[in-house]
Protein backbone atom coordinates (compact mmCIF):
# COMPACT_ATOMS: atom_id res chain seq x y z
CA UNK A 1 0.00 0.00 0.00
CA UNK A 2 1.28 3.43 -0.78
CA UNK A 3 1.51 6.60 1.01
CA UNK A 4 -0.45 8.58 -1.13
CA UNK A 5 -3.68 5.88 -0.30
CA UNK A 6 -2.78 6.14 3.48
CA UNK A 7 -5.56 8.69 4.13
CA UNK A 8 -8.67 6.68 2.86
CA UNK A 9 -8.29 3.48 5.26
CA UNK A 10 -9.21 6.30 8.13
CA UNK A 11 -13.09 4.60 8.85
CA UNK A 12 -12.28 1.90 7.21
CA UNK A 13 -13.65 -0.91 8.71
CA UNK A 14 -10.80 -3.63 10.35
CA UNK A 15 -11.51 -7.52 10.83
CA UNK A 16 -9.13 -10.01 12.11
CA UNK A 17 -7.62 -13.04 10.68
CA UNK A 18 -11.21 -15.14 11.72
CA UNK A 19 -13.29 -12.54 9.94
CA UNK A 20 -14.51 -10.67 13.43
CA UNK A 21 -14.41 -7.10 13.08
CA UNK A 22 -12.30 -5.28 15.60
CA UNK A 23 -13.25 -1.29 15.08
CA UNK A 24 -12.79 0.87 12.82
CA UNK A 25 -9.28 2.77 11.70
CA UNK A 26 -8.28 5.86 13.62
CA UNK A 27 -5.05 7.09 12.38
CA UNK A 28 -2.57 5.44 9.84
CA UNK A 29 1.14 5.64 11.11
CA UNK A 30 3.70 6.06 8.25
CA UNK A 31 7.70 4.57 8.59
CA UNK A 32 10.02 7.94 8.58
CA UNK A 33 12.43 6.19 6.09
CA UNK A 34 10.35 4.13 3.92
CA UNK A 35 7.51 6.71 4.01
CA UNK A 36 4.85 3.34 3.98
CA UNK A 37 2.01 2.99 6.07
CA UNK A 38 2.97 -0.20 8.51
CA UNK A 39 0.33 0.45 11.52
CA UNK A 40 -3.28 1.81 11.39
CA UNK A 41 -4.82 2.64 15.28
CA UNK A 42 -8.20 0.78 15.55
CA UNK A 43 -10.93 2.45 17.39
CA UNK A 44 -12.83 0.13 19.39
CA UNK A 45 -13.93 -1.25 23.17
CA UNK A 46 -17.06 0.63 24.29
CA UNK A 47 -18.42 3.11 21.72
CA UNK A 48 -14.87 2.86 20.22
CA UNK A 49 -13.26 5.15 22.80
CA UNK A 50 -9.99 3.11 22.87
CA UNK A 51 -7.50 3.71 19.92
CA UNK A 52 -4.93 0.27 19.62
CA UNK A 53 -2.14 -0.16 17.34
CA UNK A 54 -2.52 -2.69 14.97
CA UNK A 55 0.31 -3.75 12.42
CA UNK A 56 -0.38 -3.54 8.28
CA UNK A 57 1.78 -6.24 7.87
CA UNK A 58 0.16 -9.09 6.00
CA UNK A 59 -2.61 -7.22 6.00
CA UNK A 60 -5.18 -7.46 2.75
CA UNK A 61 -7.60 -4.13 1.74
CA UNK A 62 -10.60 -4.11 -0.17
CA UNK A 63 -12.77 -0.99 -0.80
CA UNK A 64 -14.93 -1.29 2.35
CA UNK A 65 -12.42 -3.27 4.84
CA UNK A 66 -8.88 -4.04 6.23
CA UNK A 67 -8.06 -7.77 6.91
CA UNK A 68 -5.38 -7.88 9.40
CA UNK A 69 -2.89 -10.75 10.03
CA UNK A 70 -3.64 -10.85 14.11
CA UNK A 71 -6.57 -11.76 15.96
CA UNK A 72 -8.96 -9.61 17.74
CA UNK A 73 -7.62 -10.68 20.45
CA UNK A 74 -4.22 -9.92 20.61
CA UNK A 75 -5.29 -6.12 19.54
CA UNK A 76 -7.10 -6.01 22.87
CA UNK A 77 -3.88 -6.62 24.93
CA UNK A 78 -1.50 -4.62 22.70
CA UNK A 79 0.55 -2.63 24.48
CA UNK A 80 -1.38 1.41 25.15
CA UNK A 81 0.76 3.81 23.32
CA UNK A 82 0.57 7.44 23.80
CA UNK A 83 2.34 8.11 20.25
CA UNK A 84 2.87 11.61 21.73
CA UNK A 85 3.38 13.86 18.81
CA UNK A 86 2.38 11.89 16.28
CA UNK A 87 5.56 9.56 16.58
CA UNK A 88 5.67 6.03 18.14
CA UNK A 89 9.39 6.04 19.66
CA UNK A 90 11.46 3.37 19.06
CA UNK A 91 10.54 1.58 22.21
CA UNK A 92 7.32 1.80 21.51
CA UNK A 93 7.54 0.09 18.33
CA UNK A 94 9.46 -2.66 19.69
CA UNK A 95 7.07 -3.39 22.40
CA UNK A 96 4.48 -3.50 19.56
CA UNK A 97 6.77 -5.48 17.03
CA UNK A 98 7.64 -7.80 19.93
CA UNK A 99 3.75 -8.05 21.05
CA UNK A 100 2.45 -9.12 17.60
CA UNK A 101 5.24 -11.35 16.76
CA UNK A 102 6.75 -9.49 13.97
CA UNK A 103 10.60 -9.75 14.10
CA UNK A 104 11.76 -8.13 10.74
CA UNK A 105 9.62 -6.21 7.77
CA UNK A 106 10.95 -6.44 3.96
CA UNK A 107 13.09 -3.32 2.98
CA UNK A 108 13.62 -1.47 6.65
CA UNK A 109 17.10 -1.43 8.54
CA UNK A 110 17.31 -2.33 11.72
CA UNK A 111 17.27 0.49 14.14
CA UNK A 112 20.29 0.43 17.34
CA UNK A 113 23.26 -1.49 17.64
CA UNK A 114 23.81 -4.92 16.06
CA UNK A 115 23.91 -7.48 18.82
CA UNK A 116 22.50 -5.58 21.30
CA UNK A 117 19.48 -7.74 22.37
CA UNK A 118 17.30 -5.84 19.64
CA UNK A 119 15.02 -8.05 17.99
CA UNK A 120 13.33 -6.60 15.37
CA UNK A 121 12.90 -3.81 13.11
CA UNK A 122 11.39 -0.84 14.21
CA UNK A 123 12.77 2.81 12.96
CA UNK A 124 10.44 5.54 13.84
CA UNK A 125 6.85 5.97 12.63
CA UNK A 126 4.81 9.14 12.37
CA UNK A 127 0.74 9.55 11.66
CA UNK A 128 -0.09 10.52 8.20
CA UNK A 129 -1.83 13.42 8.10
CA UNK A 130 -2.67 13.49 4.77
Amino acid sequence: MDVERAQDLIGTAVYDRSGVKIGRVGNVYVHDSTHQPEWVTVRCGFLGTRETFVPLNGASTQEDRIDVSVSKDMVKFAPRVAAEHGHLSDAEGRDLYSHYGISELPGVETTGTPGAGQTGTTGRHRRHDG
